[in-house]
């Protein structure tokens, strides 16, 4: 593994830790005062989800340079995602103090399709 892909992995893993440990604080509602300021912010909400799940589609393409699916508007990266993001939303419906979102689940997916199209060609760029 040469140097950029070692980065790019490592990178993707801090990322992906920092997603992990903010789920599990906002799961035993530990991010109310991050709540409230995000919720002064016109769509806050949305705009978190989008560039917080797009931050990881991005990272995962960027670092696991994926191949396309067949019908080519889609990674793997992105995929596995987009199933493990669905599961976390889901999981709400179970957790007291979170609330299931269909458009936080919305705003997750734009991000994921977004930035995870550009993490691929980066990663093309890059010669991933």
């Amino acid at each position: 593994m040469n140097k950029t892909a070692a980065g790019t992995r490592i990178a993707f893993g801090a990322y992906a830790l920092f997603i992990a440990v903010l789920v599990f604080v906002a799961d035993r509602r530990g991010t109310r005062y991050l709540a409230s300021f995000i919720g002064g912010i016109r769509y806050g909400d949305k705009i978190g989800h989008f560039l917080l799940m797009g931050g990881v589609a991005f990272f995962a393409n960027l670092a696991f340079s994926s191949t396309m699916f067949r019908t080519k508007w889609i990674t793997r990266a992105s995929v596995i995602v987009a199933i493990l993001v669905l599961l976390e939303e889901l999981s709400q419906l179970f957790v007291r103090g979170r609330t299931f979102d269909l458009t936080d689940l919305l705003a997750d997916f734009l991000g994921i399709l977004i930035f995870g199209e550009l993490g691929r060609r980066i990663a093309l760029r890059i010669g991933g």
